[in-house]
């Protein structure tokens, strides 16, 4: 085709495919807090969401990844930092990516310097993925302004949180109660909530409590004796008062955890022991359980319910109790008790309440009886008793074993179907493969017509022409890889859920049920009241 003038050219179309025009700095930065929390913000995840937003935006093109490890973001002393400021001076670099604005910095004033002032400057692009900010978009201004906002907000609410915590302390330090409500047996005094008043219809259920335990009453006779009376539990009582608003109290029972809380607890001979718990925001730490040693302790500061020798009587009950229940546990250690095979995976058929493995020596001797209850059962919310633990394996090992066995039988079909499986993984990835190499072909010839278009080797209806013929065979091929894709994961699927019988064949003629066998092909165990077992196979629908 003969090669044209510019000047005799039609009217100049622009082409809107989008290529590589922004040369792209990836920065991470991970402060010596974020180091001691969860991963959420690690230097990997970061790069990662990062990654995957430049995957998808053929408009970017990465050429370095800048990272700062234990530095924080208050001000911007950093290595990495300097090295990608250094990287945008020297003209390699004309778009910043981080994942969020807290990654860039905290220090509001200096992130709003840069963001406002030195970037557009310099004419970089700076894009913060999770806060949906890019200062090529018109309203980057109004979201950078929210999110600076936030980082205000934030510290603020630090501060905040900061002098609270002072002030609560020093109440507790003062003996002032704090709690959201009183302990159960108290009222808080309407003409001061920071003190408390004996409940004239609640405290005769502790002084009820404290007497059933001197008569030798354990936790859970005491939960029974409680609920079989009807005597409202704490949060049932709370409820009924209109301080819990949630229906699910209203007959919430009484627990073994109530009982333990309310015949140890101080509040009742007239001291409040706080501070058991610490949140700080101002140091960005969750709730958090105190050492004994550290509780803030208030010597009479209200009317007692339960007298001193009472109280410590109990408390030497209660240490006795724990004492035995140790001891019979060290014992049971030193009989060599065996190991738990079921752990976590027997539950209840009649509460869904996990069933819990118990031991019992035979007349002091080296013989164990070992059997699963529910937990329900001790406090009489559930009608299930107990099983043998040789029964359980008894029918658990047979239909493990037969289960082995049918699988073994479909050994040849199975290791076909391994084969034509990977056969066809491998053959939908080569032509992936094709598929995207011919997008990119595809892609670099319309390119080069859009380039002869600007020259005038091609017209503006040849140029249109040929445009509408390469996008309609990209959308074609995108279509095709979609299909390609779509057709592997789900042979992938097929060929996880068929590996499973590589782990059936490890386990051919088994002889001993064992705590490897149960953990690699059993997903739960239900137990039902009639002694009925049953058994859910991780596997069970793999095959048939």
């Amino acid at each position: 085709m003969a090669r044209k003038s510019r000047k005799n050219n039609n009217e100049i179309v622009k082409d809107t495919t989008i290529y590589n025009k922004y040369n792209v700095g990836v920065y991470v930065r991970l402060s010596r807090v974020d180091n001691i929390k969860e991963n959420i913000d690690s230097i990997e995840n970061q790069k990662n969401i990062i990654l995957d937003y430049i995957k998808y935006n053929s408009e970017f093109k990465l050429i370095n990844i800048y990272e700062d490890a234990n530095f924080s973001g208050t001000n911007f002393k950093r290595d990495g930092f300097k090295m990608l400021m250094e990287d945008i001076r020297k003209g390699k670099i004309n778009c910043i990516i981080v994942k969020d604005l807290s990654r860039f910095g905290r220090n509001y004033i200096e992130c709003g310097n840069y963001l406002e002032k030195i970037f557009p400057f310099m004419n970089v692009r700076f894009i913060a993925i999770n806060d949906n900010y890019d200062s090529n978009k018109e309203d980057s201004n109004e979201i950078l302004l929210m999110h600076l906002k936030n980082i205000i907000n934030d510290i603020y609410a630090k501060d905040i949180s900061k002098k609270v915590c002072t002030v609560l302390n020093q109440k507790r330090k003062d003996g002032q109660f704090i709690g959201s409500w009183a302990s159960y047996g108290y009222l808080k005094d309407p003409n001061n909530k920071n003190k408390l008043i004996i409940n004239d219809e609640t405290a005769p259920v502790i002084k009820y409590i404290f007497d059933l335990r001197l008569q030798g009453f354990s936790y859970s006779k005491i939960v029974i004796n409680l609920n079989e009376k009807n005597i409202l539990s704490p949060y049932a009582y709370l409820h009924k008062i209109g301080i819990l608003k949630n229906e699910l109290y209203r007959n919430k029972k009484w627990t073994i955890t109530n009982i333990k809380n309310i015949l140890s607890n101080q509040v009742y001979i007239g001291n409040i022991v706080q501070g058991k718990k610490r949140t700080n925001l101002s140091k960005d730490k969750k709730q958090e359980f105190v050492k004994s040693d550290e509780w803030i302790i208030s010597y009479n500061t209200h009317k007692p319910i339960i007298s001193n020798e009472i109280f410590y009587k109990v408390q030497e009950i209660n240490k006795d109790v724990k004492g035995k229940y140790e001891a019979n546990i060290k014992n049971y250690k030193s009989k060599k008790t065996t190991i738990n095979i079921f752990k976590g995976i027997i539950n209840c058929g009649c509460c869904n309440k996990k069933l819990s493995r118990k031991e019992q020596l035979i007349n002091n001797k080296n013989k164990a009886y070992r059997f699963f209850q529910c937990n329900g059962k001790k406090i009489k919310q559930c009608n299930f008793t107990t099983i043998n633990e040789d029964i359980i394996k008894e029918v658990v090992f047979e239909q493990l074993r037969n289960e082995i066995i049918l699988i073994n039988k479909f050994n040849f079909f199975i290791k076909e179907s391994h084969n034509i499986i990977n056969f066809d993984v491998e053959n939908l990835k080569v032509m992936l493969k094709d598929i995207n190499l011919e997008i990119e072909k595809v892609n670099i010839y319309n390119k080069n017509a859009y380039e002869d278009y600007l020259i005038g080797t091609l017209n503006k209806d040849e140029y249109l022409f040929i445009k509408d013929n390469y996008l309609e065979k990209i959308r074609t091929l995108i279509k095709n890889k979609e299909n390609l894709e779509n057709e592997l994961i789900n042979l992938e699927n097929d060929f996880i859920s068929n590996k499973c019988f590589d782990e059936f064949s490890k386990f051919d003629n088994i002889g001993v049920l064992t705590k490897e066998l149960i953990q690699n092909f059993i997903y739960e165990i239900i137990i039902y009241e009639d002694k009925t077992i049953q058994i859910k196979f991780k596997y069970k629908n793999a095959y048939y």
